[in-house]
């Protein structure tokens, strides 16, 4: 009994030893492959990069443009590390043409990213965006109304942007309430067009059906 049982465990130390075994046919089996600690390391290094948050320390800054008023926060070394502008519109746009907000964020990433993420303590939103390749900044056009306004508009404590693998993290101020607030179109007006709506359905002429 103990020399069968030592016939059926010499293949399984071959294997464990690495060497080949022989079926029955006389076919070389290949011993398996022991894992390489160099595949774990290529695995961990396939996740994805942690996001870099930087507390950007500096003050905002009230100025005007020629397409708009803007609020800009300088660094302590005086760099526009983010601005907001109330953009107006331009002589194409219209009667309809609306004001609209643009951010800019200093950005030096190697991948461009199409948008920017903001984050505040109201409302959480995302910016589409791209690169300007002449400034080195990442631009994003959004609605005065929109998710991201009211989040910018209605959020205490930090703000934090974030473009690609990169985050600023900058406190708020009155004057990114103020600029998001007076860049929205007057309730007044949205009033009178509602009237004027009602008025012009009061005026014609109903269907009596003669």
């Amino acid at each position: 009994m103990k020399q069968h049982l030592l016939i059926l465990a010499a293949p399984l130390l071959a294997v464990a030893c690495g060497q080949n075994v022989t079926k029955a046919d006389g076919e070389a089996m290949p011993a398996p492959t022991p894992i390489n600690s160099a595949d774990k390391d290529t695995k961990k290094a396939d996740k994805a990069p942690e996001i870099q948050v930087t507390e950007v320390k500096g003050a905002w800054e009230k100025t005007d443009t020629p397409r708009g008023q803007q609020v800009a926060y300088l660094s302590e070394d005086g760099e526009v590390s983010l601005s907001i502008t109330c953009q107006e519109p331009d002589a194409f746009a219209g009667e309809d043409g609306q004001n609209v907000l643009v951010l800019r964020r200093t950005f030096a990433g190697k991948d461009a990213p199409s948008q920017v993420g903001v984050f505040t303590s109201a409302s959480n939103a995302a910016i589409v965006a791209q690169v300007d390749e002449e400034s080195q900044e990442i631009v994003g056009m959004f609605d005065t109304r929109s998710t991201a306004a009211n989040a910018l508009a209605n959020g205490d404590g930090d703000l934090r942007f974030v473009a690609g693998q990169s985050a600023y993290v900058m406190p708020t101020d009155p004057m990114v309430e103020e600029l998001i607030e007076t860049c929205r179109p007057p309730i007044e007006s949205n009033l009178e067009g509602a009237d004027t709506e009602n008025e012009e359905e009061a005026e014609a002429p109903s269907d009596s059906g003669t």
